[in-house]
């Protein structure tokens, strides 16, 4: 009996140590288990260019599904300026006359229209022979006439026309006026024998002029440019970017186009003295379309004059209010 009780203790210390190499063995193999686990979840990017993220400290986060970040409240998208080369050329010489031409190209030719109701109405003046139209005026005498480009050459060609639509006068060699040649629109002819390009690298919107000495002219990126002297040199003034017509009438240059703060038509004018221009304020003309390559402005001594497609507005105030035809 004491023999049988010494062996039942010599066998317990082993069947303890028999349990406790068994739970030793399956921790191990659990600690195996879940080190596998976690290196197999990991991707394998072995030479990926993907940056590393870092982990998050806390609970995950579901990404939107919107790729476009929301723009602070504050911020303001910047204005694209889109600015076209002019289609149309306008001279107005009164509050209730103008005339108005659709440029045309080397291949068609241009049309000239005669309102006399203050822009309600336009007729065609005269059936041109002429394309690109590039410089629309009015004589001393008071005939009209263009200049643009004629034959398969495109060649310089000066038409004047007779308040009745008629041929007047014509020549390949016009002086004492300010134009643009119909095959290089962004040479500028002077009224003497002067030519220049002073766009460097840009288009011309639009050219005018208030007397033989002095031109005003905008470049497409808003550089503004004058002549004193008849065309013989050309500097910077000044820069209005936006710009897509460009005038003249009451003793002032205007330039028409985008504003800030302006849902219409911008419209600025500018004095030029003793080769120094000025800057007048800026106005708003509204209900007007925005249309780049469609926009004139031009004036006379009474009135100026803002063509927008088919629509007109007149102002007899030097642009500070602005009136629709109709």
């Amino acid at each position: 009996m004491l023999n049988a009780v010494r062996r039942k203790i010599r066998v317990l210390p082993l069947a303890v140590l028999a349990i406790l190499v068994a739970v030793n063995a399956a921790l191990i193999a659990l600690l195996l288990l879940r080190s596998h686990s976690q290196v197999t979840a990991e991707p394998a990017n072995f030479g990926s260019t993907l940056p590393t993220q870092p982990p998050a400290s806390g609970p995950a986060r579901v990404q939107s599904p919107s790729l476009t970040p929301t723009p602070s409240p504050t911020s303001t998208p910047p204005t694209e300026v889109k600015v076209a080369l002019s289609t149309r050329l306008l001279v107005a010489t009164s509050v209730t006359q103008a005339w108005r031409a659709t440029v045309g190209d080397c291949q068609n030719r241009g049309r000239i229209e005669r309102s006399v109701d203050g822009g309600k109405s336009w007729r065609q003046a005269t059936k041109t022979t002429l394309g690109p139209i590039v410089r629309l005026g009015v004589e001393p005498n008071g005939n009209l006439y263009a200049v643009g480009g004629a034959g398969k050459d495109c060649s310089i060609r000066y038409i004047s026309y007779s308040t009745t639509g008629q041929i007047a006068a014509q020549t390949a060699k016009p002086r004492g006026i300010w134009f643009r040649n119909p095959k290089n629109p962004d040479e500028i002819h002077g009224p003497g024998s002067a030519r220049a390009t002073p766009c460097k690298g840009q288009h011309v919107v639009g050219l005018a002029s208030l007397s033989t000495t002095e031109a005003f002219l905008v470049c497409m990126d808003g550089s503004v440019m004058v002549s004193s002297n008849s065309g013989k040199s050309w500097k910077k003034a000044d820069e209005v970017a936006g710009t897509m017509a460009v005038g003249a009438g009451a003793g002032r240059f205007w330039v028409a186009g985008r504003g800030t703060n302006c849902d219409g038509i911008a419209v600025r004018s500018f004095a030029l003295a003793a080769g120094k221009l000025s800057r007048a304020g800026s106005r708003c003309t509204a209900d007007l379309p925005l249309t780049p390559g469609r926009i004139a402005i031009d004036g006379s001594d009474d009135a100026i004059w803002l063509l927008a497609d088919n629509k007109v507005q007149v102002s007899t105030d030097r642009g500070r209010t602005w009136k629709s035809a109709g």
